[in-house]
């Protein structure tokens, strides 16, 4: 009988030593797999990367490159100007100071207060095409080229086709909009605004390929690119 207890008990030590190796092989195991950062494989990632890189190329040389001038005029440092002469003669108070009764007399050429302005409640007007910097310019044409050399020679037969075709060039779906048709043929505007940026590219099909032209809308969120109002310029392709 004591021979027999002993094998129980070895028997049951065995198996509580291997119970509690089970959890502590299964916690190694969860813990081997921390979550790292997001990829940048990611849409949104591809994106920065291929912005960074456009943007880097049409960077100035030098700061205030693309003729933004140096420091402050003159007239715009405290002091710079000459103080306008007083608005008040000899024996008369300065504006603000009260005079012999008390009163502070006001300047007859002071102007009178504003009316505050009245709300509109009527619709907004369409939101208008605004000019490009020049660093702007030189991106919107370098995304125009290469996304005419992607579709050269190549008949862009539907949206959806044309978006496939961008997104893989690296310019996220949720960046691309879908615009009415042109003479029948697809026509999308790529969103490209990024830190109060106006950039944006309009892509049009033809028969052997598409005209991409690049264009500026306002850089407030609220405005979506395909509802700024241009007249674009579909002359030839520009692949």
């Amino acid at each position: 009988m004591a021979a027999l207890g002993c094998v129980v008990l070895a028997g049951c030590g065995a198996r509580s030593a291997n119970t509690d190796e089970t959890p502590a092989a299964g916690a190694v195991s969860a813990t081997a797999r921390p979550g790292g950062p997001p990829s940048d494989n990611g849409p949104e990632g591809r994106f920065l990367s291929l912005m960074t890189r456009v943007g880097q190329g049409c960077a100035p040389q030098a700061p205030n490159g693309n003729g933004g001038g140096g420091g402050p005029e003159p007239d715009e440092l405290p002091g710079g100007s000459a103080s306008p002469a007083p608005k008040y003669g000899p024996g008369e108070t300065p504006p603000g100071t009260p005079d012999a009764a008390g009163k502070i007399p006001v300047p007859v050429d002071d102007p009178a207060p504003s009316k505050p302005a009245s709300d509109s409640t009527g619709p907004k007007p369409p939101a208008k095409e605004v000019p490009l910097t020049g660093t702007e310019k030189c991106s919107g044409k370098a995304h125009a080229e290469r996304v005419s050399k992607a579709f050269e020679n190549t008949k862009a037969i539907s949206y959806q086709a044309m978006r496939k075709t961008l997104s893989d060039l690296g310019y996220p779906a949720s960046r691309i909009h879908q615009m009415p048709n042109h003479a029948g043929a697809p026509r999308a505007r790529i969103d490209l605004r990024m830190m109060g940026g106006h950039l944006a590219l309009e892509v049009t099909g033809t028969s052997s390929g598409v005209i991409t032209e690049a264009f500026g809308a306002p850089e407030t969120e609220d405005v979506k690119v395909a509802d700024v109002k241009r007249k674009p310029k579909l002359d030839a392709p520009t692949s």
